[in-house]
């Protein structure tokens, strides 16, 4: 599947569906019927533009699999041999100052999903940030839209922090880790939401950076560092005063990485998780990010 064949398809299902619809008009309209046509179109008619975006949006994770790491000679084993390499640098932080883990959890459970949802959101938001930049050829297709090839991308990275996760913690239960999972629900509603925060955000910088591009320099150098140490990566904002963590909180990222360490630990249930927050910020975001992208698509047709 690729972009020519969902061109070509959706112009020959296009021409088939004016003829039926001109067809069927004619014979409802000899019958002084039309309402009746109108109706009982939309509905196939929506279907069918959803069915299409659909495939565009497979067509492009095709290629982003492809393209981003596909070219390269450890491919990607690279994502997997970077999250360790975090893990492992953090871990003998710890060892060495004889930290451990709370929550009741081992230190790679603690770590693993700390540098996952992170990396997650923070991939997510980078690469839909440079997503219409790079990408301007793929937008001369008339069934391709920007915010087609940021899910994609976004749906690719999500995909590739998670299997990178389950083999790091599959590693882990070999080596004699035990590894929980006590709300499956909770842990994938902290990834969708790592996901969707990245794509909010990510959206939201592309349309500032199209006129300022200096910005995609600031989120790099300056606010993701700055989120990194501010989101508990690496520690639990138990560790801190209640004023200094209520301050802390104020960052979803960290909010949704207290989820997930929640879902993965036994008899734990963090008292600082506001999912109400969380979804509020998430749907503020992407709302924000949609009617942006909105706006800069016309800006690109004109």
């Amino acid at each position: 599947m690729n972009l020519h064949d969902i061109e070509s398809d959706t112009t020959k299902g296009s021409n088939m569906s004016m003829r039926k619809g001109n067809d069927a008009t004619s014979m409802h309209a000899r019958n002084g019927d039309t309402t009746t046509v109108t109706a009982d179109c939309a509905p196939s008619g929506i279907l069918s533009t959803l069915a299409t975006q659909w495939r565009v949006i497979c067509a492009l994770m095709l290629r982003e699999i492809h393209t981003v790491n596909g070219s390269d000679k450890l491919g990607y084993l690279w994502r997997i041999f970077q999250t360790s390499f975090n893990i492992a640098i953090f871990w003998a932080i710890r060892a060495f100052t004889r930290a451990q883990a709370p929550h009741g959890m081992t230190i790679l459970s603690f770590l693993a999903l700390g540098f996952i949802i992170f990396h997650v959101f923070s991939r997510c938001l980078t690469t839909c940030m440079h997503a219409i930049q790079g990408n301007r050829n793929l937008l001369t297709y008339p069934q391709v839209y920007p915010l087609d090839i940021m899910v994609a991308r976004c749906l690719v990275i999500s995909a590739t922090e998670v299997v990178s996760g389950a083999l790091i913690l599959g590693v882990g239960v070999m080596a004699g880790y035990p590894v929980h999972v006590t709300n499956v629900g909770m842990l994938v509603l902290a990834l969708l939401l790592a996901m969707t925060f990245g794509l909010g955000c990510g959206i939201i910088f592309a349309a500032l950076a199209w006129y300022v591009p200096v910005v995609e320099n600031l989120v790099n150098m300056v606010l993701l560092r700055a989120l990194f140490f501010a989101s508990g990566v690496f520690f639990s904002v138990t560790v801190f005063s209640h004023k200094v963590g209520s301050w802390l909180l104020l960052n979803p990222v960290m909010q949704i990485i207290e989820m997930a360490r929640s879902a993965m630990s036994v008899g734990y249930v963090s008292p600082y998780v506001d999912t109400t927050y969380v979804l509020f910020v998430n749907l503020s975001v992407v709302t924000a990010g949609l009617l942006l992208q909105g706006f800069m698509q016309r800006r690109l047709q004109a």
